[in-house]
C-alpha cells in the first residue's frame, strides 16, 4: 500500500478527506502504527477555529491507539503486533524543566506534538517515537482506549489541585473534560456539580448522575450558596477556559481554581485585592505529567463509567461533518447546538459505540 486515508488540516476552517503516502520509517527509535482509533479533542475543533496553535497541512488527532506494524533498528521496549496507546507531548527528558519535574512545560512542546505539528491519528497510519507508546491491555477495547492521554491530563490536574474527600467541587462545562473531571471528582470528594449549557451535554451528565446546572438559566452564584450552606464550593475547575472570572466569584474563601480548559482568544478581568483578600489559590494544569500509565490503570479497573463518555464513531470519509456535531459550523465557524459528547474516528468502519 503506498497511500492511505487521511483527514488532513489545510488551514484555519479548512480540513479535508484525502489519500496521503503511508509515512515510513526515518529513525531509529520510530515505531508504524495502524491506527484503530481516533477521538476528536476539543483541541481539535479550536485549532479549526484559529484558537489554539497549529501547523498548516497537518493529519491532526492526538487522542489515538493503535497496531505496532514496523519498528525501528533500536526500538527495544514494545514490538510488532503489541496495542499501544500514545502520549502526543513529546518532551526531552533533558532541560532544566524536564529535570525538576515539570515537563508540561518542556521546551520541546512549542513545535513537536504528535497530531498537531506533527501528523497525528485522523489516518490509517502514523509514525510516532517508542517513548510516546504505552502498552495497551486487551481489557481495554480501542474506543475507551483513545481517551489515555485525555485522563491523563485529568489526572494531573487532580494532582495539582489536591482534592480531598470532604470538598465541595463544581467543574465549570461539562464536555469531555468536564465529564472526566466529575466522575473521578463524584469518586473522591463529598459532593460534585457541574455547570452546561448545552441541552445534550445536560442530558448525558444526568446520565453520568451529576446534578447540574445551566447559567442560562440559574444564578450559579447564589444556587452553590444554597448547596454548600453559604460556604461556597472548596474546589472550582474551569474545564473550558474562559470562566476564570466567575470561577472566582463561584469559590470559597480560601479554596482553590484549576484553570485547565484553553481558549487563546479569551481574556479576563479580575481585582487582586479579591484573590489576596480571599486567599484564593489558582492553580495551573497543562497536559499530563508521568499520567498516562495511572490512566490506563483506572480505565483497566472500570473506576469510571465511560458509556455516556462516547456518542459516536465515524468513517474518516465521513470525519469533516463530526466537526458539525461537536459545536462547530464549518462554513462560518460559528458555535452550533451540539449533537455529540465524544466522537471517534474509525479508518475501517462507523456506527454505533458499546465500549467496555
Amino acid at each position: 500500500m503506498s497511500t492511505m486515508k487521511a483527514l488532513v488540516f489545510e488551514d484555519v476552517g479548512k480540513i479535508g478527506f484525502d489519500h496521503i503516502p503511508v509515512p515510513k520509517i526515518t529513525q531509529p527509535h520510530q515505531v508504524l502504527i495502524k491506527v484503530a482509533a481516533c477521538g476528536i479533542c476539543g483541541t481539535d475543533v479550536k485549532i479549526l477555529q484559529g484558537k489554539h496553535a497549529f501547523k498548516e497541512n497537518t493529519v491532526l488527532g492526538h487522542e489515538f491507539n493503535g497496531v505496532i506494524e514496523e519498528i525501528g533498528s533500536a526500538v527495544t521496549t514494545i514490538k510488532v503486533g503489541d496495542r499501544v496507546a500514545i502520549d502526543n507531548s513529546l518532551r526531552c527528558g533533558l532541560c532544566d524543566a524536564c529535570r525538576m519535574g515539570q515537563s508540561s512545560q518542556c521546551d520541546w512542546l512549542t513545535d513537536k506534538s504528535i497530531g498537531i505539528f506533527q501528523n497525528g491519528g485522523y489516518a490509517e497510519y502514523t509514525i510516532v517515537p517508542e517513548n510516546a507508546c504505552f502498552k495497551l491491555p486487551q481489557t481495554i477495547d480501542d474506543i475507551v482506549g483513545t481517551q489515555v492521554e485525555t485522563l491523563g491530563t485529568v489526572l494531573n490536574g487532580m494532582n495539582i489541585i489536591e482534592m480531598k474527600p470532604w470538598d465541595t467541587v463544581l467543574i465549570l462545562g461539562f464536555g469531555p473534560i468536564g465529564y472526566l473531571f466529575s466522575a473521578l471528582s463524584k469518586n473522591m470528594a463529598a459532593r460534585a456539580v457541574a455547570t452546561e449549557i448545552d441541552p445534550f451535554r445536560i442530558e448525558v451528565a444526568k446520565q453520568l448522575g451529576i446534578p447540574v446546572m445551566n447559567p442560562n438559566e440559574t444564578d450559579i452564584e447564589t444556587a452553590v450558596l444554597d448547596l454548600t450552606d453559604g460556604i461556597k464550593p472548596d474546589i472550582v475547575i474551569d474545564a473550558v477556559g474562559n470562566q476564570l472570572e466567575d470561577a472566582i466569584k463561584y469559590v470559597a474563601p480560601g479554596g482553590k481554581i484549576l484553570a485547565f480548559g484553553m481558549d487563546s482568544s479569551v481574556r479576563a478581568t479580575i481585582v487582586p485585592n479579591t484573590v489576596t483578600r480571599k486567599a484564593i489559590k489558582i492553580l495551573g494544569s497543562y497536559i499530563g505529567q508521568n499520567t498516562c500509565l495511572p490512566a490506563i490503570r483506572i480505565l483497566q479497573a472500570g473506576k469510571i463509567n465511560m458509556r455516556p463518555f462516547f456518542t459516536e464513531k465515524i468513517a474518516l470519509e465521513n470525519g469533516t461533518n463530526a466537526f458539525q456535531k461537536l459545536g462547530l459550523d464549518i462554513e462560518t465557524l460559528k458555535p452550533i447546538p451540539k449533537k455529540a459528547m465524544k466522537l471517534v474516528l474509525s479508518p475501517s468502519m462507523s456506527g454505533e459505540i458499546n465500549p467496555n
